[in-house]
């Protein structure tokens, strides 16, 4: 991402002289320098992958090719899952989430279920996703782990995975009483309370130093996604 987390917001209307207000979080950018969604996307630069962030257009920077892959990897299985059961759609990076006027959201894999799938308009969906995923990369850090977790939370996420290739850690918040809430692995296991029977082990997404990552087909076998199929 090409915004700062400490962005700085300059000011000439104060007789000629520059203001500068460091921002440690994009929460506290001044109203006058906040982004309208409508004005996000009619900006030629909406059509690269971005975010409105409290009102703040945050370019992303290209992915590396572990962050892809773990974004098509998580998807397909998440697609695999959703479609056999027939629980509506998973979108992919280029979807669009407007939260409010100052905030629009592209997660790198999302979940929008059949009761909310109304939503859904020409440009983006007008709402939050059930469940959204980030492959957190190193310009984006803090806006996976802060604003964006804290305005999901706000606008009724029920699920947001955080995968972090760095630490090579998967972390997923489940929302309890309105509250977005690390549920931790347990035996290496990821369960989702969203989706269930939708499970995950940890060395899936992050394999052990020289062991190989299975196959799409062989995780849909053991969810018991498919039968018969070979590799």
């Amino acid at each position: 991402m090409r915004t700062s987390g400490q962005a700085e917001w300059l000011d000439s209307t104060h007789g000629g002289f520059a203001l500068v207000a460091h921002i440690h979080t994009l929460f506290d950018t001044p109203a006058v320098a906040r982004m309208s969604a409508e004005d996000y996307i009619a900006s030629p630069q909406s059509e690269q992958k971005s975010d409105l962030i409290e009102g703040i257009f945050v370019m992303a920077s290209p992915a590396s090719i572990e962050h892809e892959d773990l974004t098509l990897f998580i998807g397909a299985i998440l697609r695999l899952f959703v479609t056999q059961r027939q629980l509506s759609v998973v979108l992919g990076s280029n979807a669009a989430y407007r939260l409010n006027d100052e905030n629009v959201y592209l997660p790198d894999v999302s979940f929008l279920s059949s009761q909310r799938r109304h939503l859904a308009g020409e440009v983006y969906v007008y709402g939050a996703p059930d469940l959204a995923v980030e492959i957190i990369s190193p310009s984006s850090r803090q806006y996976d782990t802060v604003e964006k977790l804290v305005n999901d939370e706000r606008y009724g996420v029920q699920e947001y995975w955080l995968v972090d290739p760095i630490a090579r850690e998967v972390t997923l918040y489940g929302n309890v009483h309105g509250q977005l809430v690390a549920i931790p692995a347990q035996e290496g296991v990821l369960r989702s309370h969203l989706l269930t029977d939708f499970w995950l082990r940890t060395e899936w997404i992050f394999p052990p130093a020289g062991a190989a990552r299975p196959s799409e087909l062989a995780i849909a076998r053991e969810l018991g996604l498919i039968e018969g199929l070979r590799d």
